[in-house]
Formats: C-alpha cells, sequence, structure tokens
C-alpha cells in the first residue's frame, strides 16, 4: 500500500502561532524512552483543563517520591506546558523549565525532554533556540513524527518556508492527525489558499478528540479562516462550537469579540473582551478591548487599556518572553513610542525574519515617514500571498503613500471588506 501523500503546493497548501503547540502521543519511536508522554493515566489532551490541573498534582507527588526519574519530570513539564496553554500564565513556563531540565540531567537522550523543551522556547518566542532542541530530538528518534511540530513552527517564524513545507510534509505522511493537518493549514493559509486552509483545519478538528482544548484551539483557527474570507456567518459557528466543547476557554471570548467587532456591535465586543481578559490579561485582548472602547467612543477607557500593554509585555519579557514584535506593532499602530517602536522591530526582526517581521517593520517605517522603506518590507510581507485584512490593509496605505494608487485601492477594498471598522480606527 502507498504511503499517504498530501502535496503541498501553492495550490494546494499553517498560531500568530505558528502559533500552535500541540500534546499528542509520540509514535515511530525505537527506545525505551519513546513509549510515550500520554499514556492512558495523563492523557489530558483529550480531557478538559479541570484534569490538566489534577494530573500536574498528581505527578508533582509521584516526583517528590522519585525526583531522579526523567520520564516524570518530562510528563510534568508537558503538563505545565498544557496548563500554560489553558490558562496563558507564563509562570508556568518557568516551572516546565525546571523539570525538564531536570530530565535531561537525568538522562541526556531523552527525546521527549528535548520536543518539550523545544515546546517551550516557541512558547517564549525563541524560535532559533527552538529549531535547536527540535533538530537534536530528531537526531535522537528520526522516525517520530510529533516532534517535527517544534522544528515546523521554528522554521515557520524564522521565514524559513520551503524548509518547513518539507517538514510538514514528512510529518503527514508518518502521521496524519490534528498536528499534522493544523500546521497544513496554516502553511496554505499563509501561502494564500484559503479553500485548502480550511479543509486542512476541517482534517484537524476531526482527527481531535471533541472536548480537547487543543481541538478547540482549531475550531477557532477555522473560525478565523471564515471570517478572513467574509463568511461571518460560518466564523460564528465555529466559535460558538469551541465554545460550547471547551467551556470557558479565554480564546472562545475573543474570537467572539473580534467578530462583534467587524459586525459594529462595540458595546458587545466590549462585554466578550472583559470576560476574556478576566480568565487570562492576554496583551492582544488588552488592546482590542482598548480599540473596542475607542470605536465606541470612550478614549478614557481605550487609553487605560493601551497604558496596560506595556506593563504586561514588560512583565512577560520578564518571564523570558520575546514580544519585542508584537509590542512594535502595537506601538506603531497607536502612535506611541515610534522611534522605540522601530528599534523593536527592527532587532525582533534580526531574530525572527518572517513575513509578520516584514508587516511590523513596514508598518513602523511608514508611521515614520519613511515610506521607501515601508514599500520595500510590506513587499516582503505580502511576497507569500497572503489573504489577511490587516496585512491589505497596512499595504493599501503604504501603496498610497508611495504612489500606486491602483494598489492601494485594491487592498484597502479587500481589507475594509472584511473589517470596515479598520478606517474608523488606525489613524494614519
Amino acid at each position: 500500500m502507498k504511503k499517504k501523500i498530501i502535496l503541498i503546493t501553492v495550490i494546494a497548501v499553517i498560531t500568530g502561532a505558528a502559533g500552535w503547540i500541540g500534546y499528542s502521543k509520540l509514535y515511530g519511536q525505537k527506545k525505551q524512552n519513546s513509549q510515550g508522554l500520554m499514556d492512558s493515566r495523563i492523557n489530558f489532551v483529550s480531557r478538559t483543563s479541570g484534569k490538566t490541573e489534577r494530573f500536574i498534582t498528581a505527578l508533582e507527588d509521584q516526583l517528590k517520591e522519585n525526583p531522579s526519574n526523567a520520564k516524570l519530570s518530562a510528563e510534568l513539564g508537558a503538563a505545565y506546558l498544557q496548563r500554560a496553554r489553558e490558562t496563558s500564565d507564563p509562570e508556568y513556563y518557568n516551572k516546565a523549565e525546571h523539570v525538564l531540565q531536570n530530565a535531561l540531567d537525568a538522562d541526556n537522550t531523552n527525546f521527549e525532554a528535548m520536543y518539550l523543551m523545544g515546546t517551550l522556547c516557541l512558547s517564549r518566542h525563541q524560535f532559533k533556540e527552538a529549531l535547536e532542541w527540535g533538530i537534536k530530538a530528531k537526531n535522537i528518534n528520526p522516525d517520530n513524527a510529533p516532534l517535527r511540530s517544534v522544528i515546523y513552527d521554528a522554521q515557520i517564524e524564522t521565514g524559513k518556508y520551503d524548509e518547513a513545507i518539507k517538514t510538514v510534509q514528512e510529518m503527514v505522511d508518518m502521521r496524519p492527525d490534528l498536528t499534522s493537518y493544523s500546521r497544513i493549514s496554516y502553511i496554505r493559509e499563509l501561502k494564500g489558499d484559503i479553500k485548502g486552509a480550511i479543509e486542512a483545519m476541517k482534517s484537524a478538528i476531526n482527527a481531535g478528540s471533541p472536548a480537547g482544548e487543543n481541538t478547540a484551539w482549531c475550531r477557532i483557527q477555522l473560525g478565523n479562516l471564515y471570517l478572513n474570507s467574509g463568511d461571518d456567518q460560518k466564523a460564528e459557528q465555529e466559535y460558538q462550537e469551541a465554545a460550547y466543547e471547551f467551556p470557558g476557554y479565554v480564546h472562545c471570548y475573543g474570537a467572539l469579540a473580534k467578530l462583534q467587532l467587524s459586525r459594529g456591535n462595540y458595546n458587545a465586543a466590549i462585554e466578550l473582551l472583559k470576560q476574556a481578559i478576566q480568565i487570562s490579561a492576554l496583551p492582544e485582548y488588552i488592546i482590542m478591548l482598548g480599540d473596542a472602547y475607542t470605536l465606541a467612543g470612550q478614549k478614557d477607557n481605550a487609553e487605560e487599556q493601551y497604558s496596560n500593554v506595556k506593563f504586561i509585555n514588560t512583565m512577560y519579557k520578564q518571564k523570558g518572553i520575546d514580544t519585542d514584535m508584537e509590542l512594535a506593532l502595537f506601538e506603531a499602530e497607536h502612535n506611541k513610542n515610534l522611534e522605540e517602536a522601530l528599534e523593536l522591530a527592527k532587532k525582533s526582526f534580526e531574530r525572527r525574519p518572517s513575513v509578520k517581521g516584514s508587516e511590523a517593520l513596514a508598518w513602523t517605517y511608514y508611521k515614520m515617514g519613511n515610506f521607501n522603506e515601508a514599500e520595500k518590507n510590506i513587499n516582503d510581507a505580502l511576497a507569500l500571498g497572503t489573504k489577511d485584512p490587516l496585512l491589505y490593509y497596512h499595504a493599501g496605505i503604504i501603496y498610497r503613500y508611495t504612489g500606486h494608487l491602483d494598489k492601494s485601492i485594491e487592498y484597502m477594498n479587500m481589507a475594509l471588506k472584511i473589517n470596515p471598522y479598520y478606517k474608523n480606527l488606525y489613524s494614519e
């Protein structure tokens, strides 16, 4: 029987992440320590967030009795990382790093701990380090599919798109599951193949557990794909389904708020974002709440939210998370500390030379009045064919100032068709 192959071409070709880190069983192993992170006792991927907490407590107790057990340390590291996904609390990253280092100290060939160290680095936006960990793990266990997700994500975030396509092709050839399908979806999205991205994300959802946090995340990404292609009804259906399957999920509130903003229902978006921030004060939702207040004409409330963003980003940085690119784009969008924003964007691009980095550079150069550099970088940001309304809006404004009026009108129309509030939100 021929090996199943999914061709990842520009026509049929993935978290901001690539934005998503999944924890699935590790298959295709040859060594004893490759039996798998998630056995029947701790398969928390397909369970609710409450069970993750209970797994953590149980593993912590077991590790106290056997502190040199590398397998237990790796399992606890995985649980901490999953809990970080569920709560967005960066303190879990420090806890994960500690126990994963213990695992590696006890067994320096433990590829599971290496894989999870790579996952930790991805979460902290340390993409070059993540790639190194992924390659180390692969060298020990070349037959493992899920660990390639670390390599793929790091390649995407450092602009190695051709290499990333090869990596995800290997993943899906070895094990077509939620982890591989969701990443196929993202590379297709980056390449502008929205239809193909939707099909792959549906496959990811079908392969996942209905009650899993990672499946809920995939539903939200599917909703985002629908929203960015102009189908807000299907987007809402996916967001609501995710909320039903994984109650209290912070990203469900954020996604529904984004939908309400696109419909001009600013007060509804405000209420949803308040609920999201009560669960987790993520910078992206604090910024969105500030934007919703701005659109609703509540300037003082908006400024209060915006003032919190830099404080939280500073806190994230203290926890080892690189937020330079995100902070640069925020400051440029809101005309704050533009010289600092440009320096942050430049430094970030050195570490993350991706289309996202090019977009951040383009917009900060534009805000600084350097239109030639802005055009150069927006061209780079558009090079893959990514169909993103905010990218289109940035391109439309920049092309207007560099004299490409036809292109400016084209991109502005595409952006405002999806999110008409851009013209009232972002000052030029």
